[in-house]
């Protein structure tokens, strides 16, 4: 089994390439390595993640509400980095150049610094703002008490 990390040291090595491809590839990886280690953040704090295309407004739309302001800035920039991906893997009428790999790279690592740096203490208060922006303005719950 692997981690989303992994994803992020493959973007870096495609961002090192020299080809159009090469850097599509990177911001493919680079978003797949944000977006899997926003899953994993999610799921660690009890709630359950839907899957397919649900998964990614899910992701972004809790990180942007959980209370904390690297942590909605994480959510926005997942956001932009889902868009860079959609025109890498779909867009090849637009050119992708090294430079906009090197920024997905960056986004992709500012994320999963963002997740994976967050204090311990400071996760109770963000799961309860998670919790109360599924309640208040969702209108759903998609978190579950973990078992201890």
């Amino acid at each position: 089994m692997i981690d989303g990390t992994e994803f992020l040291r493959l973007a870096e090595h495609y961002a090192t390439g020299t080809t159009e491809a090469d850097w599509r590839s990177a911001v493919s990886r680079a978003y797949y390595a944000a977006f899997h280690v926003a899953r994993a953040f999610l799921t660690e704090l009890g709630f359950d993640t839907p899957r397919a295309d649900a998964a990614h407004a899910y992701l972004w739309r809790r990180l942007e509400n959980g209370g904390h302001v690297p942590l909605a800035l994480a959510g926005s920039r997942l956001n932009q980095l889902r868009g860079e991906r959609n025109r890498a893997d779909y867009d090849l009428q637009t050119d992708l150049r090294w430079k906009d790999a090197q920024a997905a790279v960056k986004s992709a690592a500012m994320i999963v610094t963002a997740l994976q740096s967050l204090p311990p203490n400071a996760r109770q208060q963000i799961t309860e703002a998670m919790k109360n922006y599924e309640h208040n303005v969702l209108r759903e719950s998609t978190w579950r008490k973990r078992p201890r």
